[in-house]
């Protein structure tokens, strides 16, 4: 199809059948509004008609949708995904944009791209963080951008009372399908937010500090979207090289998370969850109580998860023997004052081992 140079909408698309993972298209087109036929003009390509392809499409228009092509193509964009996650074979236009309705219009669409996203086989690596970040990055702006222009700008809230419920969602989701990717590692995220809520209610935090250390431990590995897969899914010991691979994915955590200011302590508990309390671990050698006190929680929730369950190079060890070699490790990989309380707190509970139900997955 030829690209006409007195374009003035553009359109975007995805097939879908059966051109499995066919990358997007754009066309800018020379209608200046969807309304005069463009979603009817498409539907009836005769290559879509004749060839059995199905296919979704979104449509922005200049100037309501967009002063650049740069813009109209993000809309365009946009609405494609809306129509994916509406089941696919259909038109959606940016028409029923309401200038008053932005934010929410916007979460709509991150939650369609994200949705559409996390429901098919993702691919883990280098490239799937870059588009996943980038994504984020810019609805997140683009968010903030719409509030301060609706009404008078407020200071950042911190806390994740002041992130879209769209984002936190979509980061959760992104955590939880990382470990629905290996069957050994399902559910692993949620076991480790609660073993780590269960030490800070010991510690006696405040409800929104516990909150905050429970969505943490969620978050921990969602750098490992990065990781390529054949690393992260490997059925024995890693090598040297990959190992310093596999331990760049607390820098890609922190930096996916980079752009939800509303969570600079989650983040610094990603970052840090793999520092040893003796300086030792990485990625900065921190020690102590220079570490943040929620990455410390992590680190000890973590790491009993990690011993009690089965993996695809060893077999879970029982909650005594897990304990055991937390205490053992106390005071040099770990806080030993939380690793006093959780073994205190473990011995206490009937069954010390806390089960997920496979079936629980991303939310989307």
């Amino acid at each position: 199809m030829k690209i006409r140079s007195d374009s003035i909408s553009a359109v975007t698309a995805k097939a879908e059948r059966p051109i499995h993972g066919a990358d997007r298209l754009a066309l800018p087109c020379s209608r200046s509004s969807p309304s005069e036929g463009e979603p009817e003009l498409i539907l009836s390509d005769p290559l879509l008609r004749e060839k059995n392809i199905s296919a979704s499409f979104g449509i922005a228009s200049y100037p309501l949708h967009g002063s650049s092509p740069q813009e109209l193509i993000q809309v365009a964009d946009a609405s494609m995904y809306l129509s994916k996650h509406q089941g696919g074979n259909a038109v959606s236009t940016a028409d029923h944009f309401d200038p008053n309705e932005a934010k929410k219009w916007k979460r709509d669409v991150l939650e369609a791209y994200l949705g559409v996203t996390l429901k098919r086989l993702f691919s883990t690596g280098p490239d799937a963080f870059e588009e996943i970040y980038q994504r984020l990055k810019q609805f997140t702006e683009s968010l903030a951008a719409t509030e301060s222009t609706n009404g008078t700008p407020s200071p950042t809230p911190f806390g994740t009372q002041g992130l879209p419920q769209a984002v936190l969602d979509t980061v959760t989701s992104l955590a939880f399908a990382i470990d629905a990717k290996d069957h050994y590692t399902q559910g692993h995220s949620q076991k480790v937010s609660a073993y780590a809520a269960l030490i800070a209610e010991g510690l006696e935090m405040t409800d929104a500090e516990v909150e905050e250390i429970r969505l943490g431990a969620i978050l921990h590995d969602i750098g490992k979207v990065g990781i390529p897969e054949t690393i992260l899914n490997k059925s024995g010991p890693l090598n040297p090289e990959e190992w310093e691979i596999m331990k760049s994915h607390v820098i890609f955590g922190a930096k996916i998370l980079d752009p939800l200011t509303p969570l600079a302590g989650v983040r610094q508990m990603v970052l840090h969850h793999h520092e040893f309390f003796d300086g030792s671990g990485y990625p900065e050698a921190l020690s102590g109580n220079n570490i943040p006190l929620g990455a410390r929680i992590i680190a000890v929730a973590d790491a009993y998860d990690t011993i009690t369950s089965d993996r695809t190079y060893k077999k879970g060890r029982p909650a005594m023997d897990a304990l055991a070699e937390l205490e053992r490790c106390a005071n040099a990989q770990f806080d030993g004052a939380i690793v006093q309380l959780f073994v205190r707190t473990m011995r206490q509970l009937p069954n010390p081992i806390i089960e997920v139900a496979t079936a629980v997955g991303p939310r989307v």
